[in-house]
Parts: C-alpha cells; sequence; structure tokens
C-alpha cells in the first residue's frame, strides 16, 4: 500500500502523460486514492463495535506508518515541486485573464481543474499536520517518528516557499489554513532560534525572498497583523505582531548574507531582486516572480502597515515634558519618583518595540535596493511620524535629551546601542523630510518643529555625535554604519543656516575654534584613546594643534576635514586646501609640457580641439600657450604664465556666456548647464570642468557665478527645495499650492508628470508611472517635482562636468567647502576690500617705489573710491572684481605698477601684451583725452600707469580707463 501511495505522489505532480510535457496532471484516481488514504477521519470507527479500542489503534498505527513512510520518501519537497508547476499556471492564466478581460471555456476549466489541484495537494499537506483530529493513539505513534515541530518545519521550507504561493490561493484555501492553525503556528515555530535555524539551513536565498512573501501576505489575510488598531488590542496580539516583525527581519537578515552590491568572487550571479548574488539561482524562476513578490512585501510599507507599526510612537504623549523638573524635585516629593519610574517604564517598553520596527525597515531598505525611494517616501512623509520620533528619541534614557547616544560606549560600538537602529531610520528619513521643508514652515510657522526646542537641539546634537564618532572611528576603516546618515541630517541643517540663519551664533558649529593652538581638554579627549601611527611620540601628539595634526598626516584629523568641515574655520580649510593644490601640481619641465597656439577669435574651440583628449595628468602640468593674432602670426613673447592666464579667462567667458548655449542662467544670472543643449559634446563640459579647476589651481579667479544647487552638486551635497527660487519659480509656486492645498487635491487633476520645452515644444514627462496625485503622496509629487528640476533635468550634462572638475580636485578636498564658500574659492569675495592690503603685496616697476608722488597719489584715489569703482578697478587689472580669499598675498602674479610716459611710451620696454584704451569717445572730457591713458595688462596683473603731474589728472583718467569697454592687443 506503501507503494502505491508514493506512485500516486510521483503520478499526480507531474504531467498528464510521459509523451505529453504541456499537460499537467489535475484530476484522477491517483489524486482521489491518496486523498483517502491520507486523511484521518477515514480511520475513526463510530458507533460501539466489540473489539474497537484494538482496531481503532491498528487503524492509527497503519495512518502513521503511511504517513512516516511520505515523509521519510520526501513527500513536502516533491509535492512543492508540484505546487510550483501549477501555480505558475494560475499565474499565466490570471495574466491572459487582464488582457483580454475573459478566459476561453478551456481556459476557465483549465483554472478551475488547477485551483482543485492544489485544494487537494494541500489537504494531503495538512492531513500529516493535523495531528489531533486523528485521535490521541495517532498523535502519540506518530511523535515517536517525526514530531509536530519538524513537519512543520518541512511543511514551511517546502510548501510555504513555493513562490507567490498565497497570491494563487482564494480564500477558500485560506480558511483551511486557519482551520489548521497553521499562521500561528509558522509564528511561534519561527520564533524559536532553533527551528529558525533548521528552517534557514534548508533554504536558498530565492526560497527564503518568497517564504518572506508568502508569510507576509498569509499574515495580512488571516488579519494576525490586522492593519486596524484597537485602543484595547491585547499583549498576545501585540506580541504577535513583534514576533512576526522579528521573523521578516531574520529572513532579511539571510538574504543578506548572500548579497553583495558589488560583483565579487563569491558573489558573481546577477539576482533581480539581490543584484550580486553568491547562493543557488534557479533558472526555472521566471523574473514576474520576482516583480509579484514585491508586490507581497509592499503592504509593509503601505499607511495602514506604517500606522499599526508605529502606533505606540504617533500615539506617545509628551507626558514627560517635565521629566527635568520632576527628576530636580525628586528628593523632595516621594509621588515624583513613582511617576519618573512609571514614564521611563514607559518608554522603555515603547522603545524595544520601537527598536524591532525600526530594525525590519532598516532591513529592508539594505536589501531591497531598487525598493528604497517608495519606502523611504512612505515613511518620511506619514504624518506625524518624524516629530513624534524625534521627541521619542529625546526621552530615551536616564537624562533624555539625547545623552544616551553620547555615551562613550555607544560612540566607540555605536551598534552595541540596542536603540541605535531608531536613530538610524530617523536619521534617513529626516534627511528626505528636510530637503521639502521650505523657510515658511521652517522658519515662520515652524512647524512640526519648534527652532528654539527643537531644530537648534537638533543641530547641536548631530554636529557633536557626527563628530565624535569620526574621532573614535579606526585609523584605516570607515566610520559607523550610522555615521553617514546622520552627517547627511547635520550637513542639510548646516546648509538651511547656511542660507538663512537660525543659529543666531557660530558657536554651534565650530568645535575647533583655534586650529592653531592645542587642543582644548574637551577635544583631547576625543583623540587620546586613538593609537597614534607611531607610539612613540604620541605624547607629544596629545599637546599638538589641529592644524599641526593635519600637517602631520594624522588620519582622524583628516578625516573631520573632509567629513565635517564646518567645525573648522574657513580660513584654516582654504589654507589646507591651498597647500593640496600646490602639492598636487606636478613638477614638468619645459619639454614636458604642453604647447598649444590659440586664434584669438576661437580660444574655445581651440583649446578644446587641443586639450580635449589630453590625460588628466598633463593637463594639471605646464600649459604653455601662444596666441595667433587677426593676420594669422603668432604673437611674439615667452609664456610665463600670462598668456595662460588670458587664455583661461577668455576661454571661461566664452563658454559660460548664455548666449553660447552651454550654460543656461537663473533670473538672478546664477549658471547652470543647459538641459535642452543636446547637440554639443558631453565630453565639452567634461572639459570645461577640468578648465575651472584648473584655473582654481592656480589661483587664478574666475567672473562665473554658478546657481546655488549646482554648486551643491559640485561639493557632493544635497539640493534644497529653495533651489527653485529664481531656477524656475512658476514651478516652486505650484508646488507650494500642492503641498499647502487644503481641499481634495484631486479635484486639481493633477498626474505625476510634469511639463517642458523640447525644441520649442511643450511636451508632458511622466514621473514615477503619471499615477494620480491624491493627498497621500502630494508631499512625494511635491519632492519628485523639485527631484526631477534640480537632479534629473540636466543630469548627463551636470555628471559629466562635476567628473571632469574633480578629475583635477578630488572630491573629499571639494567637501571642505559649503556651496557659498566654493563660489568664494572661485571668484573671490563678495565684501569690501582693503586697499591697503593691496599696496603691502605690490610690486612696482620702471622706476615707481612705494613713496613716489604719483603712486601716493594713486593709493589716496583707490581709498577714496567706492565699492562699485574699487570692483571696476580689480575688473580692469586682474580680470575679475573680487579680490582673493585671504588677501592679496594669494594674488598670483603679484600685483605691479609699471611707470611709463604720459605721452608717448616709445622709450619704454616693449611689453608683450597690454590693453588698448580707446581713443575716442563721446561725452568725456578733453582732458581725459589728452595724454595717454592708464593701461593694463590682466594676464599678468599689471597696471600700466603715467606718471602723471597732477592728482585730479590721475583720478580722471584712471576713472575713464576702469570704466571703459578696453580689448587686447599687441603694443
Amino acid at each position: 500500500m506503501k507503494k502505491i501511495l508514493w506512485q500516486c505522489v510521483e503520478r499526480i505532480i507531474g504531467y498528464a502523460n510521459e509523451n505529453n510535457t504541456k499537460t499537467l496532471y489535475l484530476t484522477g484516481t491517483e489524486i482521489r486514492l491518496m486523498i483517502y488514504f491520507l486523511d484521518p477521519k477515514f480511520y475513526i470507527i463510530k458507533g460501539n463495535l466489540p473489539n474497537s479500542n484494538s482496531i481503532s489503534t491498528l487503524l492509527s498505527q497503519n495512518l502513521a506508518a503511511f504517513h512516516n513512510f511520505l515523509l521519510q520518501k520526501g513527500f513536502y519537497m516533491l509535492i512543492g515541486s508540484g505546487m510550483f508547476l501549477r501555480v505558475d499556471s494560475i499565474l499565466n492564466l490570471k495574466s491572459r485573464a487582464m488582457k483580454v478581460k475573459q478566459l476561453s471555456k478551456d481556459d476557465e476549466k483549465k483554472l478551475n481543474s488547477t485551483n482543485l489541484w492544489i485544494s487537494a495537494c494541500l489537504r494531503c499537506c495538512l492531513f500529516l499536520l493535523d495531528l489531533n483530529s486523528g485521535g490521541s493513539n495517532l498523535q502519540t505513534f506518530t511523535e515517536q517518528h517525526y514530531s509536530e515541530k519538524n513537519k512543520l518545519i518541512m511543511f514551511i521550507i517546502h510548501i510555504m516557499s513555493v513562490p507567490c504561493l498565497l497570491s494563487s490561493l482564494d480564500d477558500n484555501w485560506l480558511d483551511m489554513l486557519k482551520k489548521s492553525n497553521i499562521p500561528l503556528k509558522i509564528i511561534e515555530i519561527m520564533h524559536n532560534d532553533d527551528s529558525l535555524s533548521q528552517i534557514l539551513n534548508g533554504l536558498t536565498g530565492n526560497n527564503a525572498i518568497f517564504l518572506m512573501g508568502n508569510i507576509v501576505e498569509l499574515m495580512l489575510r488571516s488579519d494576525l497583523i490586522s492593519l486596524s488598531i484597537s485602543e484595547t488590542q491585547s499583549n498576545s496580539s501585540t506580541q504577535q505582531f513583534l514576533n512576526f516583525i522579528e521573523i521578516i527581519n531574520s529572513l532579511l537578515q539571510y538574504c543578506q548574507s548572500l548579497v553583495s552590491s558589488k560583483q565579487l568572487n563569491m558573489h558573481y550571479q546577477y539576482h533581480p531582486i539581490f543584484k550580486w548574488y553568491s547562493g543557488k539561482n534557479d533558472s526555472k524562476i521566471p523574473n514576474s516572480y520576482f516583480n509579484l513578490v514585491i508586490a507581497q512585501l509592499e503592504c509593509l510599507w503601505q499607511r495602514s502597515f506604517i500606522l499599526k507599526a508605529f502606533n505606540h510612537v504617533l500615539s506617545f504623549k509628551s507626558v514627560v515634558k517635565d521629566q527635568s523638573g520632576l527628576l530636580k524635585s525628586r528628593r523632595k516629593n516621594s509621588f515624583n519618583d513613582k511617576k519618573v519610574s512609571l514614564v521611563s517604564r514607559k518608554v522603555t517598553i515603547d522603545a524595544i518595540e520601537t527598536k524591532v520596527v525600526c530594525r525590519l525597515y532598516l532591513s529592508i531598505l539594505k536589501l531591497l535596493d531598487g525598493q528604497n525611494k517608495n519606502i523611504t517616501m512612505n515613511l518620511t512623509y506619514f504624518p506625524d511620524l518624524i516629530p513624534c520620533l524625534w521627541k521619542f528619541l529625546m526621552r530615551l534614557g536616564p537624562k533624555g535629551n539625547m545623552e544616551i547616544f553620547l555615551s562613550d560606549s555607544v560612540i566607540k560600538d555605536p551598534e552595541k546601542e540596542p536603540f541605535i537602529s531608531i536613530l538610524a531610520l530617523f536619521c534617513i528619513c529626516c534627511n528626505i523630510w528636510l530637503t521639502t521643508k521650505d523657510d515658511e514652515e521652517l522658519y515662520d510657522k515652524q512647524i512640526p518643529f519648534s527652532i528654539e526646542n527643537d531644530i537648534i537641539p537638533m543641530s547641536v546634537f548631530f554636529n557633536k555625535f557626527c563628530f565624535a564618532l569620526l574621532s573614535h572611528s579606526s585609523l584605516e576603516g570607515c566610520p559607523p554604519t550610522i555615521f553617514e546618515s546622520a552627517r547627511k541630517v547635520l550637513f542639510q541643517l548646516h546648509l538651511k543656516d547656511s542660507r538663512r540663519s537660525f543659529s543666531r551664533e557660530e558657536n554651534i558649529w565650530l568645535l575647533i575654534k583655534d586650529p592653531k593652538k592645542s587642543l582644548p581638554k574637551s577635544l583631547k579627549d576625543l583623540f587620546k584613546n586613538k593609537k597614534s601611527s607611531s607610539s612613540s611620540n604620541s605624547k607629544d601628539q596629545m599637546g599638538m594643534s589641529f592644524l599641526e595634526r593635519i600637517q602631520e598626516n594624522d588620519p582622524i584629523s583628516i578625516k573631520i576635514l573632509n567629513l565635517l568641515p564646518h567645525t573648522i574655520p574657513f580660513e584654516t580649510r582654504l589654507d589646507i586646501f591651498r597647500d593640496y593644490l600646490k602639492k598636487s601640481i606636478p613638477n614638468y619641465s619645459e619639454a614636458t609640457g604642453i604647447m598649444i597656439k590659440v586664434r584669438r577669435a576661437h580660444v574655445l574651440d581651440d583649446g578644446y580641439k587641443q586639450l580635449g583628449g589630453v590625460i588628466d595628468a598633463k593637463i594639471k602640468g605646464r600649459i604653455r600657450v601662444k596666441f595667433i593674432n587677426e593676420t594669422g602670426a603668432l604673437e611674439d613673447g615667452v609664456d610665463q604664465g600670462g598668456p595662460f592666464k588670458e587664455f583661461i579667462t577668455q576661454l571661461i567667458a566664452e563658454a559660460f556666456d548664455p548666449s553660447y548655449g552651454l550654460f543656461a542662467v537663473t533670473k538672478n544670472s546664477l549658471l547652470y548647464p543647459n538641459h535642452q543643449n543636446t547637440t554639443t559634446k558631453i565630453a565639452l563640459y567634461s572639459f570645461l570642468g577640468k578648465m575651472i579647476a584648473r584655473a582654481i589651481q592656480e589661483g587664478i579667479l574666475v567672473d562665473v557665478q554658478f546657481a546655488r544647487f549646482f554648486l551643491s552638486k559640485m561639493t557632493g551635497r544635497a539640493v534644497f527645495l529653495e533651489d527653485l527660487i529664481g531656477l524656475d519659480d512658476e514651478l516652486l509656486k505650484n508646488i507650494m499650492i500642492v503641498k499647502k492645498y487644503e481641499g481634495n487635491i484631486e479635484d486639481l487633476g493633477l498626474y505625476f508628470a510634469i511639463d517642458e520645452e523640447v525644441n520649442g515644444k511643450v511636451i508632458s514627462k511622466d514621473i514615477m508611472g503619471g499615477s494620480r496625485v491624491t493627498d497621500d503622496n502630494k508631499i512625494q509629487y511635491s519632492y519628485y517635482l523639485a527631484d526631477y528640476k534640480l537632479n534629473q533635468q540636466a543630469k548627463e550634462q551636470t555628471r559629466a562636468f562635476i567628473n571632469g572638475f574633480q578629475s583635477m580636485i578630488p572630491e573629499n578636498w571639494l567637501r571642505m567647502f559649503s556651496p557659498p564658500e566654493l563660489q568664494h574659492v572661485l571668484s573671490g569675495e563678495d565684501a569690501d576690500w582693503e586697499v591697503s592690503d593691496l599696496r603691502k603685496y605690490t610690486v612696482y616697476h620702471g622706476g615707481y617705489f612705494d613713496q613716489h608722488i604719483s603712486i601716493r597719489h594713486f593709493w589716496s584715489i583707490l581709498e577714496d573710491m567706492n565699492l562699485k569703482d574699487k570692483s571696476a578697478f580689480l575688473k580692469f587689472v586682474t580680470s575679475c572684481s573680487k579680490p582673493p580669499l585671504g588677501g592679496f598675498r594669494y594674488l598670483q602674479p603679484p600685483f605691479t605698477i609699471q611707470m611709463i610716459s604720459d605721452d608717448s611710451d616709445s622709450n619704454q620696454p616693449r611689453s608683450r601684451l597690454v590693453v588698448r584704451s580707446l581713443l575716442s569717445s563721446i561725452g568725456h572730457s578733453k582732458s581725459a583725452l589728452k595724454g595717454r591713458l592708464p593701461m593694463s595688462s590682466t594676464c599678468f596683473n599689471l597696471l600700466k600707469l603715467p606718471s602723471y603731474s597732477q592728482k585730479s589728472v590721475i583720478k580722471e583718467k584712471l576713472k575713464y580707463a576702469i570704466n571703459s569697454n578696453t580689448g587686447f592687443e599687441l603694443a
């Protein structure tokens, strides 16, 4: 009989006949026979018959023998393989039904027959688990061979891991599982560490992800993770929910152990969900199944599930607002002691539950990379979740106020802190949340965060937390996992403060206030536990200043400089940056340098043709330039740096002129890559990035003002909603309307789409599938619109420019500066400047000296100029209207004043390059036109000043010259 039963099993799981591999076995004598002999009900004797007990025992033994025989032969594994084929058939038929709207009669019959086959086989599987219905004798006999635990483990491994099984089961089959108490049994057995270990040992990565999908759908449809929230829900249901979450998290972590973000020796297979995968990959599984399992898991990040998962946080009442006051008066009032104790106990219990939930989402985000955006957006914009999480975090620990996360034990090893997962998830979501907060919400209404009570304490905490983590990180390894997500929040807060200050004082950001002095004790403590690269001088290092540590290449100090630059004064970072640049320029000889010939009327074209294909190492080296004049002849002279400055200045001026089409401008005339320029080679943007970087390396200030969002990208930072100001005010206005719309947003008939002009035509481009905008997703809609405009629209052009820029200046050096600071590095300071500073570093030629009467008149006139005229003067002599950062000691070459005759320069040495003054102009006084005007050679930062006898003449001619439109020509 056992052999017959096994033959029935082998028969029913395959095809209708051996010669037909297209038609599955769906019904027949074999399946009816198997049901008959495995159903415990057929082994129960009804009525009072002689020797009924003996007969009943014999029958039970026979049934148990059948069960044990089938289990030994691999019954569940074989039925699972048969179910895989039938589920595949059902899903194909359902997919066809969606396309044709109605199946043919043959397909309908096939679908019903396949459903009946799965129903029959599922019954047989449950017969082997349903011990109680067979009587106590059956249970006792069977447990001697296969315990209920072992059978359930086999059921989970082979049946519950069938891809998308639950998606193909109707409610009738689900009732069968519920009657057998399968959902609760699965939670109970998988929450046991030993049982879970056995299950995981029997699974591949694919099995685990499909098991996860089926369990999630089973629990959801069985109401064991009911999405309705009840104030009176029992502790047992809460515990079942938490156990379920821990089971899913264990499966996620098991899958993660088989996954890598990069292709490695062990991880050589590409997986539709996991990316690079080291587990067993079943080629029989269609890729469409992986989309279906994601659909099964999606309920974990839907609003209803989030509501249940974070219910205790969302309903957390700030009963501890006066906690500090209670603590102060504990000695005076024993009632307060009890109140504080109850509050702390409630917070601790809630924190343990929150920790489990946060770990689940962190595991999902880590494994399901393709779903990150949807998951984080749903969490971030769930009403009140972010502010409630922050207030909840502020209550953790004996003292609250985030001090639990600043303790030595947490800083040294954050992963050991039980509640670090709560902070980690908050950081991920808060980073996104901050990007879409506009000034009205953050500064004016201060909803939901108060500047004084939330934003400033948050800034202070993350500043200290990130600094402490980095200071305690290993010398060569990476900082702890949470560091990067915490740093992103910190940078968002710092950038918002730098754009519109909320801190009211700089002290909350600067932690190393004087880098030239020995570190204060509070900072020494952060460094004292770190092993020096040379143990012999570790004592000496304790007395070193931060700047000295940088010069000694202390790895921790360098990490702080690169990753937390705002904690160090800007002037110090600028000095370090200049030192880096100086050391990075290769020392090429004349023979190894590059020589290019450039036509004055075609500087960009000629420069790109000759330098566009040159390797980066040579671009960093010496570039000698020879200009070709209008007649086609090479200009005389030896390039000692001046012509290169002129070349790069003119090239940048030409390329970044909006009329050229490579760059567009905001309404404030700030530049950013033009997304409509589809004809220009992307490589040209890369070349221009290199030229801007080369100008920085040479200390050449360029008169180019970039849009803030573009500067943010150049420094590797995120962009804000406010960056749309001036870029697309109409879009920003519409986003604000949507965000603050109080009615039913669906009445506006909006979809996830954006209009843009392409080749003179306005087209609508879908974003995120073009779905309808609802009240639930209107914040996501706002985010996606801003993201498209700021990040996606000119993505290729921006990436090319930044890649070129960073190929010359590494990104970690650029991270030293905020976007406004980088603009200062590029084009100098906006503030007024001291004439005395310029005078201090001026060089004189041709007979001039500092106390020469004409020179004294010149400096006196310059002192009396307003900022506008002083800027025009700088533009006249250096080609940039702003002074170099840090003062004129950094102007290269130094500002030089050369004496020339006031009527003729025939007796003067010939300069290779001078500025041609206007020979005539309407509206200027005759005295201005009488005699020679001052001239300049911007490539040498040279002013050619005639030796005028009167101060009034110097003043008039100088003002006339600096406000004239001049051109370049040979003397």
